[in-house]
């Protein structure tokens, strides 16, 4: 399975979300903090933005100047306190730039700041690169940093590209590990976005559900509320939070019929939808198998 998306920042102005949405973008991921360490100058407009048309919002990232530990600590913080509030469940670590060039093996340690923060707040840890930055930088530390997920910056073509555009050649990607994503393009072209935008394709599912190596909580719920109806096709935290309750009341099971949180996938595919239904008849509910509000105010009553 993959997904095509937009990653944006404060330079990616978006004037109607709804054509956003509606020109097929599958997701988005949102620049949190900038070189201050304080929200991204449209941070909390792309997070409302995305929110209130129903694309998910996978991830958010940090573009780093951190070269140091301390530097790194201050600005890992910072990403949670920025994010965490607004239902950012992911951390990528953005690393490119000069400053974080060169450092031998302290980018290690600085990497490990970054995931150790993410990890304690809950939240999933990645890191974007690309091959200038990787093969000198980080390739000699591969086997302390295996294992994390890989956001891969790699541009083989200069045209245009919009969403339908067929994605290039995965002969492109590196061929020594895996990559979660890649960042194909920056000359996107999205309706409703003004000028160009970067253009990812996305891989692997565990982004989307952001509950690898992470043990989900049977007491409460730990993804964000929706805030509108989620239904057939809805992704990563909206699905999340409407698959914690299916687990919950015991619809989500293994081959034995015991739950199972591996179906917290962050998918709300055709199977979910009739398990939905089933909850709802069960209590009453219309069964449209659409979780609106009528029904997450039934079931955050039940537990």
């Amino acid at each position: 399975m993959s997904k095509t998306g937009a990653d944006v920042s404060k330079w990616n102005k978006i004037n109607n979300y709804t054509e956003v949405r509606n020109a097929g973008l599958d997701f988005a991921i949102v620049k949190v903090i900038n070189s201050s360490n304080k929200a991204d100058g449209l941070f909390n407009t792309h997070i409302a933005g995305f929110n209130s048309v129903g694309i998910p919002i996978i991830g958010g990232y940090t573009y780093s100047y951190a070269n140091t530990t301390e530097k790194a600590k201050k600005s890992a913080d910072a990403f949670v306190s920025v994010g965490a509030p607004k239902g950012i469940d992911t951390m990528w670590l953005d690393l490119e730039d000069n400053a974080v060039k060169g450092l031998g093996s302290k980018i290690v340690d600085i990497i490990n700041i970054y995931r150790d923060t993410a990890k304690s707040a809950g939240m999933g840890f990645g890191i974007y690169t690309g091959l200038s930055y990787y093969k000198p930088y980080l390739k000699p530390y591969i086997k302390q940093i295996e294992g994390i997920p890989i956001w891969w910056a790699r541009y083989p073509y200069v045209k245009d590209f919009k969403i339908s555009t067929a994605v290039p050649d995965t002969k492109y990607l590196p061929t020594d590990f895996a990559v979660d994503g890649w960042q194909y393009t920056s000359k996107g072209v999205v309706s409703g976005i003004s000028g160009y935008v970067d253009l990812n394709i996305w891989y692997d599912k565990e982004p989307f559900d952001n509950t690898a190596e992470r043990e989900i909580p049977v007491e409460f719920n730990p993804f964000t509320e929706p805030v509108s109806n989620v239904k057939l096709g809805a992704l990563g935290n909206d699905a999340n939070w409407v698959l914690w309750y299916l687990w919950r009341f015991g619809k989500l099971v293994d081959e034995n019929g015991a739950p199972d949180t591996r179906y917290i996938d962050g998918v709300i595919g055709v199977d979910t939808v009739q398990k939905i239904k089933e909850v709802q008849q069960i209590l009453g509910l219309d069964a449209d198998g659409i979780v609106g509000k009528i029904t997450r105010s039934v079931w955050k009553k039940i537990c």
